[in-house]
């Protein structure tokens, strides 16, 4: 099975995952505000639990809760930065708080995190402490976004983006009941956040002019000098590499290796497809 099949295949499971969750929501306006904060994502996150854990011989259900809680939290942060950035659209739509106000979309994410983080905690205390660190590090990487310095543009990303990329590869390690592998699983999720996040400021650089440019698609800016072709293009590789090192050490199923080898470069064109973006970097 590729991996845009396997994408296509656990989209459609999570997003009934995720229905299932809604319908359990009591209180109207908390349903009404999480529906919409959960609506229409790609799924990327929990696909990569599932992925993982299959992978490793978990039974595909025992990666249901941590799909679902990854996608909680990864909706909940977007909600929570279009707040921060003033961005009035998400995914083609209204974004959350210019429909339903800051106030409103705030305490429904407060809601929607401890939420998610007790679904975690079905897979151990081990599981629920390395992903409260997890998100507290998406937090200092949403704070380097926009007060760091060009100079830490990796360590941004890594702690914005990679942080929820860390989080469903080491939840399958818990999941497929092989926790003896979570670190080199952090790993992996690293090095695939850090791809993500490069191909999507280089986006961002490419196709926005720079006086519009925020974030770390900025430091990226600035720290390249405009230059972010060779720059992206050799840290991509150099991020590939240490991924496709790490799991030729992993005991994956034979079925899904070259599902797991061409994850990279499904992340990194995914996103120039989707931007109209051919033959600029790779």
């Amino acid at each position: 099975m590729d991996v845009l099949e396997f994408w296509a295949k656990s989209k459609q499971t999570i997003d009934e995952i995720i229905r299932s969750f809604l319908a359990d929501i009591r209180d109207w306006e908390t349903l009404e505000v999480s529906k919409y904060i959960l609506n229409d994502g790609k799924r990327f996150r929990g696909t990569m639990m599932l992925l993982f854990n299959n992978a490793l011989g978990g039974r595909e259900e025992d990666a249901y809760p941590g799909a679902l809680a990854t996608e909680i939290l990864h909706s909940a942060s977007l909600a929570l930065d279009d707040i921060v950035d003033y961005d009035e659209t998400r995914r083609g739509k209204k974004a959350a708080w210019a429909i339903y106000t800051n106030r409103k979309v705030i305490f429904v994410s407060n809601y929607l995190i401890p939420t998610a983080l007790n679904i975690i905690s079905r897979y151990g205390s081990k599981a629920l402490n390395i992903s409260i660190e997890l998100w507290k590090d998406t937090s200092l990487g949403a704070l380097k976004d926009l007060y760091g310095d060009k100079s830490e543009y990796i360590k941004t990303i890594e702690l914005k983006t990679a942080s929820l990329f860390k989080l469903p590869t080491m939840l399958a390690s818990f999941s497929s009941k092989r926790e003896d592998l979570v670190d080199k699983l952090i790993d992996l999720g690293k090095h695939l956040g850090i791809i993500y996040q490069l191909v999507d400021d280089y986006v961002d650089c490419v196709t926005l002019d720079k006086e519009n440019l925020v974030g770390s698609a900025r430091q990226l800016f600035e720290l390249t000098q405009g230059k972010v072709d060779p720059y992206v293009s050799l840290k991509v590789e150099e991020h590939k590499t240490e991924y496709l090192k790490i799991l030729d050490s992993l005991p994956v199923s034979p079925e899904l290796k070259d599902t797991l080898y061409t994850l990279p470069d499904f992340l990194a064109y995914g996103l120039l497809s989707e931007a109209g973006i051919k033959n600029k970097m790779f």
